[in-house]
């Protein structure tokens, strides 16, 4: 176990509430999406407007390959933070994966409007290919529903 999951999982058994959010990311990243999760669920049903709690309930969906799911947290995180860049990212990604290019320019759109500084968001909206093209770049799906995908 690293350490920063360590110290993360005293702070969550001492304060839930407050670290439930943190230390499920850093369980997500270290690729045990199924217990951030379970952690997300449990500790949002008592707090349903922690942003970054749904941001990390979404991603870890994601890269579960639960994209359906993911979207709707991702809208919840959106309702209750319109201009979540996390969130306004992988929507975009979402619907560029799904081949809705049209969806994914709106949301790298709202993406660039939040941030118009952004360079990537700028890139990804220029890389999107007009209606019905071939895209000249695209993001491949997490690891995860890439292999569900040829299961």
């Amino acid at each position: 176990m690293n350490a920063r999951l360590e110290e993360l999982r005293i702070k969550f058994q001492e304060n839930p509430r407050r670290y439930f959010a943190p230390f499920a990311n850093e369980l997500r990243k270290t690729g045990d999406t199924a217990q951030a999760i379970a952690i997300c669920r449990t500790h949002l049903a008592g707090q349903p407007g922690h942003v970054s709690g749904h941001i990390v309930l979404g991603q870890a969906l994601y890269e579960a390959g639960e994209s359906a799911e993911a979207r709707e947290v991702f809208m919840t995180a959106l309702d209750l933070d319109p201009e979540n860049l996390i969130a306004l990212r992988t929507m975009g990604e979402m619907a560029q994966v799904g081949g809705d290019f049209s969806g994914a320019r709106h949301w790298y759109e709202r993406l660039l409007d939040a941030d118009p500084r952004n360079s990537d968001a700028a890139q990804l909206i220029r890389d999107l290919p007009a209606d019905g093209a071939t895209p000249a770049s695209s993001f491949a799906p997490p690891a995860e529903a890439a292999s569900e995908a040829e299961a």
